[in-house]
């Protein structure tokens, strides 16, 4: 079975650098490969293009197990340039010691100084992707008599979005907020979709081991992100300044302007020591963390991958999918019997970690038709869930950080008012939760009915 890699340059400069690059690897290339110059062109009807230079690097044995092709120019998506900086190997997935070789290839490209993501390798399925119109169906690999699909073409692209996501975070110095959060969020789908996959992918538990590390990396920033998107919801220094108008109102003191300027335009001292301590956590984190040691082992899964998808299997693609979710789906409506303390804070954790979990396997299977309704109704459950846990992690951090900063005697005074209002919302989701709960049922249960 062909399988193809491909690696993105970032800060590739011109095409000989690129070519340059492959020559280095290929140890005596000129004696082990014939080298060949094309010009590759398309335009679609939404005057979408790309037009690139290709130099390919095909081994003369008609045996030998590994294709180079360098790719060179630019695709014009929604009148926007996009740069083709490509290196794509082309190789039998059969083989372990092609993969082997293949991987070698990629560790020795990736020690140098030049920055390298995985990318789709069509063109045309590239601009897909960066209009958000990707069709599974239509991928060559795509075969709904057979399982093995899912490893071929409902994997796969995660790892394309994870790894420019992780371009944007580290090359672009941690300054997007939205990133943290969208690549920890990419990152939890992927590893539900392979805990959906795990029948077909032996290495699939190790794979999700290795994503969880990655989102660990993160978690502390995005801890603080949370807290200052509490903090700024509230309206901290807004909150401030009303509960003082009331105090004084109430105390009736001539003095009430003059109390309230203080108080009202100062920034308040949580989301002071918040701020700091989250700049603090970023660089901790953007120093751990290398571009192309994650694109590394993201290209070792994907070999990982390819490499598991040529083997047999019985089951066809959507009876395999109807399977696997069916059972999921059928677990999910024992969990009140199994988690029935709401105001056990650990088990509606484990509860809403399920309904995520199902949540985001359940989008990346268009084939099972999941209807709208179902969808919304498992994001409000799990968005419900977050609020409840989020106000338990919080109490608990807020504590620690009041303890340790006795010297801000303003700092009691504003973990009370935020305490205040996490509470009252957690308090209005846990009494929406049982109503919601039964609403959730009864769609999953129509869903079920169509599956069979």
């Amino acid at each position: 079975m062909k399988a193809k890699l491909c690696l993105h340059g970032v800060d590739i400069k011109h095409q000989a650098q690129l070519v340059g690059l492959v020559k280095r690897e290929l140890a005596e290339y000129k004696l082990s490969y014939k080298v060949s110059y094309k010009v590759k062109e398309k335009y679609f009807d939404d005057n979408d293009m790309y037009k690139c230079r290709l130099t390919r690097f095909v081994p003369k044995q008609p045996h030998a197990d590994l294709c180079v092709i360098c790719m060179w120019g630019v695709l014009l998506v929604s009148d926007k340039p996009v740069n083709v900086a490509d290196i794509v190997l082309e190789y039998e997935a059969g083989s372990s010691m092609t993969a082997g070789r293949v991987l070698t290839f990629i560790n020795r490209l990736l020690e140098g100084k030049q920055c390298f993501v995985l990318e789709e390798p069509d063109l045309s399925r590239r601009i897909d992707l960066l209009r958000g119109r990707y069709f599974l169906d239509k991928l060559p690999a795509y075969d709904e008599t057979t399982a093995m699909t899912a490893l071929q073409c409902h994997v796969p692209w995660h790892l394309y979005s994870i790894n420019k996501l992780w371009e944007q975070l580290l090359l672009g110095g941690g300054l997007q907020k939205t990133v943290w959060r969208q690549l920890r969020v990419k990152l939890r789908r992927l590893r539900s979709v392979l805990s959906m996959v795990k029948p077909l992918f032996g290495e699939a538990n190790v794979w999700k081991l290795a994503l969880k590390q990655q989102a660990d990396a993160l978690s502390s920033v995005r801890e603080y992100d949370v807290l200052l998107q509490t903090c700024g919801r509230m309206g901290l220094r807004q909150a401030k300044a009303e509960q003082a108008v009331s105090l004084s109102q109430q105390q009736a003191r001539p003095v009430v302007q003059s109390t309230m300027e203080p108080g009202a335009g100062a920034v308040p001292q949580l989301q002071q020591l918040l701020q700091g301590l989250r700049q603090q956590a970023q660089a901790r984190a953007l120093q751990q963390l290398q571009l192309n040691e994650l694109s590394y082992e993201l290209a070792r899964m994907l070999v990982a991958l390819q490499q598991a998808a040529g083997e047999k299997c019985e089951l066809g693609l959507h009876e395999f999918f109807s399977k696997r979710l069916g059972g999921w789906a059928l677990k999910l409506v024992q969990l009140q019997d199994k988690y029935g303390d709401i105001r056990d804070m650990e088990q509606l954790h484990r509860v809403r970690i399920k309904l995520k979990r199902f949540r985001y396997a359940l989008q990346s299977v268009p084939e099972l038709n999941a209807s709208p309704k179902l969808l919304r109704s498992l994001k409000y459950l799990q968005d419900m869930l977050g609020l409840v846990h989020d106000d338990y992690v919080n109490e608990q951090y807020l504590r620690q950080l009041v303890s340790a900063h006795p010297e801000l005697p303003e700092l009691r005074y504003e973990v009370a008012l935020l305490r205040g209002w996490e509470q009252a919302k957690a308090d209005a989701a846990l009494e929406q939760l049982a109503g919601q709960w039964q609403e959730f049922e009864r769609l999953l249960g129509e869903w079920l009915e169509e599956l069979e």
